[in-house]
C-alpha cells in the first residue's frame, strides 16, 4: 500500500457494556476494545501511536465508572473492504462477559467523529430513593428555569453550572424505583445524571444500577434522533 493512501473502510460499532465492566476506566475500556479489535483478523489501519499492533480507533463519549451501558460506540479504520456482516461475525466470536457487540455497519471513512455527533444521552437508573420522591417532584423541577450548583473538580476547583438546562426529558416509575433521564451533551456544561437525581430527590439516592441506555444527535429541528 502507498505510503499516503489512507483507510480503504470504516466500521461503526455498537457494543453493551455489562456489569462486569462497569467499573473500568474510559482508557481500560478504550485498550480492551483495541485488542478485541485486533484480535479480529480483520486488517485494520494501525494507529498513529502505539505501533503496528494498535488498531486505528475513534470511540464515542466516555461513559462514568459505575455505570452499565448500551451504546458505547467506536469506528474502527481498516486496510480492507469489508462488509458490516462480517466484521459483526468477527467480533461477535470475542463476546464475553464484559463486551458484547451489537452491530456493524460500514460508513463513510470522512464521516464526523462520534463523540462531535452525540448531543444528548439517555439514562436508567435504578436505586432507593428518598421516601416521598415521585413523579410530582419530577415535574417541579422540570419547571424550574435553571437550578444552580456548585461541582468541586478533584483538584478542587469550584465551578457553578446549571444543573436544569441539561435535562432533555425526565420521568419516574414509583413501582420499579425507575428514574429516567435524557441529558444534553455540551463540553463544559455536562451535569452527571447522579447529580440530577439528587436535586431532583431532594436527598441521596442509593442507586443499585445505571445504564446509558442511547445516544442522541439533534436534527435541524430540534428533535432527539437515535445515533
Amino acid at each position: 500500500m502507498m505510503m499516503n493512501e489512507g483507510p480503504r473502510s470504516r466500521i461503526r460499532l455498537k457494543f453493551a457494556r455489562l456489569a462486569p465492566a462497569k467499573d473500568l476506566s474510559h482508557l481500560e475500556q478504550l485498550k480492551l476494545l483495541r485488542a478485541r479489535a485486533a484480535a479480529t483478523g480483520l486488517r485494520f489501519s494501525p494507529a498513529k501511536a502505539g505501533g503496528a499492533q494498535a488498531p486505528r480507533m475513534a470511540f464515542g463519549p466516555a461513559v462514568s465508572v459505575g455505570h452499565e451501558s448500551l451504546c458505547e460506540y467506536a469506528d474502527l479504520y481498516l486496510d480492507e473492504f469489508v462488509p458490516g456482516a462480517r466484521a459483526l461475525e468477527s467480533f461477535r466470536a470475542l463476546d464475553d462477559g464484559m463486551f458484547r457487540v451489537l452491530s456493524a455497519e460500514r460508513i463513510p471513512v470522512f464521516f464526523p467523529s462520534i463523540e462531535a455527533a452525540v448531543n444528548a444521552a439517555e439514562f436508567f437508573m435504578e436505586g432507593e430513593f428518598p421516601a416521598g420522591f415521585s413523579q410530582a417532584a419530577v415535574d417541579a423541577f422540570m419547571a424550574k428555569k435553571s437550578l444552580p450548583y456548585e461541582k468541586v473538580k478533584p483538584s478542587g476547583e469550584r465551578r457553578t453550572l446549571d444543573a436544569r438546562t441539561p435535562v432533555l426529558h425526565a420521568s419516574y416509575d414509583q413501582s420499579s424505583s425507575l428514574l429516567r433521564l435524557t441529558l444534553k451533551q455540551e463540553p463544559g456544561k455536562n451535569v452527571k445524571p447522579e447529580t440530577v437525581a439528587e436535586l431532583m430527590s431532594g436527598g441521596a439516592p442509593v442507586f443499585r444500577r445505571i445504564v446509558r441506555k442511547e445516544l442522541y444527535w439533534l436534527d435541524s429541528g430540534g428533535k432527539l434522533e437515535v445515533f
